[in-house]
């Protein structure tokens, strides 16, 4: 089961509940890997991995050869947001983001992306399937909804909070407390301080250069505490890190879905997309990977790039201000 890139709960709750099902469905006799690319670096994330005593593995041919059939959760298809290449041959694909994988032919295809979270779907089918969901599972599923929906508050569907009330009695809140409490780094810190200090407002519209990150799991952190500014409707934050330029976007304004507009923006280039109030997006370094000062470099690309992106939503770039 693969993962996508840079795991979080959501995908890893995902995976972990395939596993059960599938377990389940051979009697016990199917063996499953759960099998990631990136880094996980958000400080909760790192805990509920550690805290759940998730197995997981790191791609490699050699990984990837020794499976029989493969499957993607939370992410739409091969090489979106995952490690696979894009001709990869994959069984099973369940998923809650907007369609943009045209390849047809998987054995199973669930992609819903009026759902909060690819871990409710597969609460569902372990529910409807009557699988035992064990107190790990639940806990892992739980946090896995809780997450995507920023508690609740982001594209929560009606189904999201049924299936949520359903696990909440299964889970170890003892756990789920831990998991949540965990401390801020000092590098997430200093990301949200660069955010906080180079934002710019224009029209309603936030953008901030955070500059080059180690961490880019700091970036939609960042983005997630600019988006509460008052007068701020969209917040748009973005980084370098050696490989790639991230950004991380979320929206309040009703008459905009983030997730298109950076699709639209930044999908020829990269990888991008997301749901109405949250989007992301990855532009590879390529040749410019072997640049030393990420800093200077990023300041020198950026304008074009985040040009297609005003150009999409309507904003005027010469009236940028700094606050």
């Amino acid at each position: 089961i693969v993962t996508h890139t840079n795991p979080d709960p959501d995908t890893i709750s995902s995976a972990m509940a395939l596993c059960a099902l599938g377990k389940a469905a051979s009697k016990g006799n199917l063996t499953c890997q759960i099998l990631y690319d990136g880094k996980i670096g958000h400080q909760e994330n790192r805990a509920f991995v550690n805290l759940l005593d998730i197995q997981m593995e790191r791609i490699s041919p050699e990984a990837l050869g020794a499976c029989d059939y493969l499957a993607i959760v939370d992410s739409p298809g091969p090489g979106i947001n995952n490690a696979l290449e894009k001709d990869e041959r994959v069984n099973i694909v369940i998923d809650h983001h907007p369609n943009q994988d045209a390849k047809n032919g998987y054995d199973f295809l669930d992609r819903r992306p009026d759902m909060g979270a690819t871990a409710s779907m597969m609460t569902q089918y372990m529910q409807e399937l009557d699988v035992p969901v064990d107190k790990i599972i639940a806990t892992a599923l739980f946090y896995g909804i809780m997450a995507d929906t920023r508690g609740f508050r982001r594209n929560t569907s009606p189904l999201d909070l049924n299936l949520s009330a359903f696990l909440l009695s299964l889970t170890d809140n003892e756990l789920l407390a831990k998991i949540t409490s965990q401390s801020v780094s000092q590098e997430t810190l200093e990301v949200m301080g660069a955010a906080i200090r180079n934002r710019k407002i224009v029209s309603g519209y936030l953008f901030s250069n955070v500059g080059y990150v180690r961490n880019r799991d700091a970036i939609p952190q960042a983005a997630d505490m600019l988006i509460q500014l008052e007068g701020v409707n969209t917040a748009v934050v973005y980084g370098i890190t050696d490989q790639l330029i991230s950004f991380s976007s979320r929206n309040k304004d009703l008459r905009l879905n983030i997730g298109q507009a950076m699709e639209e923006a930044f999908g020829e280039i990269g990888e991008a997309g997301g749901h109405s109030g949250m989007g992301a997006a990855n532009i590879p370094l390529s040749v410019f990977t072997m640049a030393r000062n990420k800093d200077v470099l990023l300041d020198l690309i950026i304008e074009p790039i985040l040009h297609r992106f005003m150009d999409i939503v309507g904003v005027e770039e010469e009236e940028s201000n700094e606050v």
